[in-house]
């Protein structure tokens, strides 16, 4: 495709969304970014065939959409409390502004509707997951969700992007990943939308486009499969055990600690066969440790059935 990509020279439109019907039929005209994935073959819920139902309105609902899910609603009900997550994790970021517009370029025939806006210049696009299937994510946002967020930086004209996934267990943890543009794959994804779009004028589909260089251009390096590190395979195994050998451990020592110190009461020395031992006061200089950000290593174990349940869950709202 011959369009300039970015801020450039293209006619950007938006509408304040005011009822359902007026958004799902603005939202038929254009392939959106919550559908796009499903060109590449990386939608978990939208294949071609169904995209294709959905946009000529034949679904069973006749709406134009797909039926509501219990993922999708579980997506509407929480998207506020990732919004609050991501302020809480990242108070640096300007104030986040719930979207309520619908916007595209009608040269690409392409659509989004945001779920955040941060001024002047920002967006955030807001997922939830559970923890079965996060765990059969691997602990990585998959690509396809990348894909979406970066449309919408494109069709919105926005510098920056953040998709933000909170992760629905009782810590309730935010995965977060920063969305740069990025030219190569913008181009990629204009033509999987003028492919895509010549072929259903013409009254067919397309075969998905390929998705692992787009895949490779987005990963920006933050992840990585150890899955063929042999020697860490079977280490880290055991350490779970020396880590819990070494936490009953500690707690047997802190049980003869207090022990010791009941019987001591108010004596600074006491001595029994084999030990000498002193319980003194001591004088500690107050210190002040500066601010600074540290990485923290966290390992967290997954069940075989975790990563089995790979159904699914997590939400967009909107398809």
């Amino acid at each position: 495709m011959s369009e300039p990509l970015g801020r450039a020279a293209v006619t950007r439109e938006s509408w304040t969304i005011t009822s359902i019907a007026e958004w799902l039929e603005r939202r038929r005209q254009d392939i959106t970014a919550s559908r796009l994935p499903a060109l590449f073959g990386l939608h978990p819920y939208l294949s071609l065939p169904q995209l294709a139902d959905i946009m000529r309105g034949s679904t069973g609902t006749g709406t134009g959409s797909v039926p509501d899910s219990p993922a999708m609603r579980r997506g509407r009900i929480l998207e506020p409390a990732v919004a609050a997550a991501l302020a809480e994790e990242r108070p640096e970021l300007p104030p986040l502004v719930k979207a309520s517009t619908y916007h595209r370029i009608p040269e690409w025939r392409l659509g989004c509707t945001p779920d955040y806006f941060a001024e002047p210049d920002g967006l955030v696009q807001c997922k939830t997951v559970s923890s079965q299937q996060w765990a059969a994510w691997h602990g990585k946002i998959p690509t396809g969700y990348v894909i979406q967020t970066l449309c919408e930086m494109m069709v919105t004209g926005r510098a920056w992007g953040l998709l933000a996934c909170l992760e629905v267990s009782p810590s309730y943890p935010l995965h977060v990943v920063e969305v740069p543009r990025h030219e190569a794959a913008e181009r990629r994804i204009l033509d999987a939308v003028a492919a895509w779009w010549r072929a259903f004028d013409a009254g067919d589909f397309p075969a998905a486009a390929p998705s692992a260089e787009l895949a490779e251009m987005l990963d920006d390096g933050s992840h990585v499969d150890l899955s063929a590190h042999n020697y860490l395979c079977d280490a880290l195994p055991q350490r779970e055990r020396l880590k819990a050998e070494v936490s009953a451990a500690e707690k047997q020592i802190a049980e003869i600690d207090t022990a010791l110190k009941v019987a001591m009461g108010t004596a600074s020395t006491a001595w029994l066969p084999g030990y000498n031992i002193t319980w003194k006061s001591q004088h500690r200089r107050e210190t002040v440790i500066p601010a600074r950000d540290i990485r923290v290593l966290r390992i967290r174990s997954v069940s075989e059935e975790e990563e089995a349940s790979g159904s699914p869950s997590a939400t967009t709202t909107a398809i």
